[in-house]
Formats: C-alpha cells, sequence, structure tokens
C-alpha cells in the first residue's frame, strides 16, 4: 500500500496568500513563454514584447512581488533559519518555483489548489500524477495543429501574423504547461533526482527554448562581429534548435499515450483494489481486537455489568 509518511503536524491557514501567489508566479512564467523561441513562428510578437516597456515593467512588478512575500515569509515559517534563507534564495532568482516552494511554507508539505495542505510523498504524487494526466494529453495533442501549421505553411507563415501569432501563442501554451507539470511533480515526487531522469524528455522539451533564447541574445549583442557566413549558421542553429523541441513533444506525445494503455489503467484499478482490501483488513482487525476487549471486560465484571443494568431499569 502506497502511504506518505507526514512530515508533522499539517499547516493551518495560508490559502488565500498562497493562491495569490500562485496566479502570480503562472503571470511570471507565462511572461517568460510569450518572449521564448518555441518554433519558427512568433518572431515578430516576441521582438515587439521585448521592445514595450509596459512589458517590461510588467515581469519586475511580478519579480518584485515574489521577493517581497519571500521576505515578508520569513517572520511566519517555523524552520531553522538557513532553510529560510535558501528557499527565498531559489524563489527570488526564479519567481515561477514560488508555485511549489515559499519561506513560510513549511518542509515536506504542498499547498495544492483546491485540496489544500498535502505532505510531500508517493501517495501525493500518484494522486496528482493522474489528475494531470488526461489534461496533459489533451494539451500534448495541441502540437499535432501547431507542428501541421509550421510544416505545411513554411515561409507562408510570414505573410500571415495572425496564424503566426495563433501558432507562437499555441506553443506558449503548451510550454507554460509542461513547466507547470514538472514543478509540481517535482516538487510532489519522494525522489527528486529519481522523478528528472525518468521524465527527461519534459525537462528537456522545457529547457530546449530557454537555451535557444540565450542564444539569440547572444547573436543580437555580438550581431556586429559575426560575418554573413556566422549569421547564417546561426540561423541553422536555430532550426536544429527548433527541430529538436518538436521532436521531443512527438516522443512525449507518444509516451503519454502509450501510459493510457487499457492494461495498465487496469493494472492501475488492481493496485487501488488491492490497497482498499489491505485497509479493509487492517479495519477489521482492529475491531475484533475492540470486541476481544469488550467480551474480557464483560467476563471479568459480570456483576458490575449487571448492577449496572438494573439501576437503569
Amino acid at each position: 500500500m502506497s502511504t506518505t509518511t507526514s512530515p508533522g503536524p499539517t499547516p493551518s491557514g495560508g490559502g488565500l496568500r498562497h493562491g495569490l501567489m500562485l496566479v502570480v508566479a503562472l503571470a511570471f512564467l507565462t511572461a517568460i513563454g510569450l518572449v521564448l523561441p518555441h518554433g519558427d513562428s512568433g518572431e515578430t510578437f516576441r521582438d515587439a514584447l521585448l521592445a514595450h516597456a509596459l512589458f517590461r515593467q510588467i515581469v519586475i512588478a511580478l519579480w518584485a512581488i515574489v521577493i517581497v512575500e519571500g521576505l515578508l515569509g520569513l517572520f511566519v515559517s517555523k524552520d531553522d533559519w538557513p532553510a529560510r534563507l535558501k528557499r527565498l534564495l531559489v524563489t527570488s532568482l526564479l519567481p515561477p518555483l514560488r508555485m511549489v516552494i515559499a519561506t513560510s511554507k513549511p518542509h515536506g508539505w504542498l499547498w495544492l489548489p483546491g485540496a489544500g495542505w498535502k505532505p510531500a510523498g508517493e501517495e501525493t504524487s500518484e494522486k496528482l500524477e493522474q489528475k494531470l494526466a488526461l489534461p496533459m494529453v489533451i494539451l500534448t495533442l495541441l502540437v499535432l495543429p501547431v507542428l501541421g501549421a509550421e510544416l505545411t505553411g513554411g515561409e507562408t507563415l510570414e505573410n500571415h501574423p495572425r496564424m503566426a501569432l495563433a501558432t507562437h501563442l499555441t506553443t506558449c501554451v503548451i510550454w507554460v504547461g509542461f513547466t507547470v507539470e514538472f514543478l509540481w511533480m517535482v516538487a510532489a515526487a519522494p525522489s527528486k533526482l529519481t522523478y528528472c531522469l525518468k521524465n527527461w524528455i519534459n525537462l528537456v522539451i522545457i529547457l530546449l527554448p530557454l537555451v535557444a533564447f540565450l542564444r539569440i541574445l547572444s547573436a543580437f549583442r555580438f550581431a556586429r562581429m559575426f560575418r554573413a557566413g556566422k549569421l547564417l549558421r546561426a540561423y541553422r542553429l536555430r532550426g536544429l534548435w527548433t527541430r529538436l523541441w518538436r521532436l521531443a513533444l512527438l516522443f512525449n506525445l507518444l509516451e503519454r499515450l502509450q501510459k493510457r494503455d487499457p492494461a495498465k489503467y487496469c493494472a492501475v484499478l488492481e493496485k487501488k483494489i488491492a490497497d482498499l482490501e489491505e485497509d479493509l483488513a487492517e479495519l477489521r482487525t482492529k475491531l475484533a481486537e475492540q470486541r476481544g476487549k469488550t467480551l474480557a471486560d464483560v467476563s471479568t465484571d459480570p456483576e458490575g455489568i449487571k448492577e449496572g443494568s438494573q439501576g437503569q431499569g
């Protein structure tokens, strides 16, 4: 039977604050996703966002909210100060991690929207994976129309800005969804490293656009130093990142569809039945023990039971 060892007493309160900070962290992650290169489309839109002062101000404001809330949370947590400061450093450097980490959040506990506080471990990880399975399959299926638009449209996407924008926004939604799932699953997993190694393809899908974005920034920064041939090779390298990202998404889609295999689903149901039967056996054992104690009390003091019954009469 899969169990989760409680890391301590269940935390109380903080639901509203963690819910609001979840929205802030998700908004920051979405802003990052909008400017990442997920494919061949959306370059004009991304350049316009990066050049817009309001967009930069929004990102800075969201970042500041995460840092300020983290500083205030230092005085709410009951952990040791090194642990609090470590969580503050992590969330300040990577604000999207505020979805699963907070200075005021006790170690070993997760606040899940709609479920409240849950202890990190195998049981929470399994339940979270089951709830996210179908939505993530649907989200991954969005890669098919995206690939269709990019492969069939080709260079004509540049002449159809609305189609290019829709393609870019769809790939942004896919990337944000994969990142959110990965963060929650890593936070709930009993072994973080084991989960990362097992789901390395998800990590590739998340990191490839980030690596490509850093290379694009580098190319712009040193564009004056590049000759035409080097710029051409940089453009071809960007195409290589794009193809790798598409391949990783298709591989992930196939993997997720295989997980929906009926035989595996039956195995999951059988495991649940076995767990319930084990719980039922434990309850029956406790009931038998309680009945034995009751019979033992009656046999050792029958007169007292009889007198009590007469007095009530």
